[in-house]
């Protein structure tokens, strides 16, 4: 059980990139959150070049050769990472997950890799040109598969060589089980001077507003605060709240919650990875998925029970194995 004076902190952090861009800045950002003696494993994933280039057709010896240049790059790129982090903490251990030997997607192939490795949190360092990039790793897909949280670090803040310091967190609530284990999460693994603010922002206007009276839809909105300040008063944290207020007539939460973070100056934002008209797997257009598209700070999606979820045996994922003697299973000790 865990005691007031030893936070529920992370203790094997999986860092993921496609490229290895961020994976330096990414385990700097995770260090805050975890455990002094956590150990950390940097992921390079590497991707079928011919799905890169969808408009050529390569030829055998152009994709085998393509296709090397590739896992040499990764190798030089977690060699350079690991060198980068000797020091920093306390043990890196990196992997190479090649997409074309396990013929799987990036969520589903990293997936499998921290359910192997039991990792209670995964990072992913967004690319740069993410939305080019065929091995882009959907974090709310990860959070779907393998049921714990997932922190994502957009192109804005993977690249900085300083992280900065959680030193304002601001979680989104709508009264849902998932965004309320959010905030159990946020308070076990902030920094204990960081500032913790809870806001209300739901996609409730068009969902209850034709059916409910305003009454009724208000008072929802102050008991879901009430609830956000008891457990910042537990926690021993100064209960900081806020009614976000919807600008337009579409009920954009996720505008409001990153207008408050931007206002506010939210180093990491903390959400559910699905709300009260949600479910479990992530759907397009969502708040969660919408806020994770356009943020500028590190944002940390947790699914339903996260906290427990992380005390709980590894899942089982039917996968299929990378084929023998494959880079899927190349490791830097």
């Amino acid at each position: 059980m865990t005691t007031p004076t030893e936070p529920n902190t992370f203790r094997r952090v999986m860092i993921a990139s496609a490229g290895g861009t961020g994976l330096p800045s990414g385990t700097r950002v995770a260090q805050q959150f975890a455990a002094a003696d956590a150990r950390f494993r940097l992921v390079n994933i590497v991707c079928n070049p011919a799905a890169l280039y969808p408009t050529l057709m390569l030829s055998f010896p152009d994709w085998c050769e393509a296709h090397r240049a590739m896992l040499h790059g990764a190798q030089v790129a977690l060699r350079d990472a690991v060198i980068a982090l000797h020091g920093v903490v306390a043990a890196t251990d990196a992997e190479i997950v090649d997409l074309t030997a396990l013929h799987q997607g990036a969520a589903e192939a990293l997936a499998h890799t921290a359910a192997q490795w039991n990792a209670d949190l995964v990072v992913v360092a967004a690319h740069p040109r993410e939305h080019h990039w065929d091995s882009r790793i959907d974090p709310e897909e990860l959070v779907a598969l393998i049921g714990r949280p997932v922190l994502y670090l957009p192109p804005a803040s993977g690249g900085a060589s300083d992280a900065p310091a959680a030193s304002r967190v601001l979680v989104a609530i709508d009264g849902s089980d998932t965004a309320l284990d959010a905030l159990r999460t946020a308070l076990d693994v902030a920094p204990p001077g960081a500032r913790i603010k809870v806001v209300y922002a739901a996609d409730d206007r068009f969902a209850w507003c034709e059916w409910l009276p305003f009454e009724v839809v208000s008072q929802h909105r102050i008991d879901v605060l009430r609830r956000g300040v008891a457990m910042l008063e537990q926690g021993g944290r100064a209960a900081e709240t806020a009614l976000l207020e919807l600008d337009d007539e579409s009920g954009d939460a996720s505008s409001a919650i990153l207008g408050e973070a931007q206002r506010w100056h939210a180093d990491l934002i903390v959400m559910g990875s699905h709300g009260m008209r949600g479910a479990p797997h992530p759907l397009p257009g969502h708040v969660t998925s919408r806020t994770l598209r356009d943020a500028a700070c590190p944002v940390l999606v947790c699914a339903r029970s996260a906290s427990s979820l992380r005390a709980v045996a590894t899942p089982r994922i039917g996968l299929s194995e990378p084929h023998p003697g494959s880079a899927g299973g190349l490791f830097y000790q």
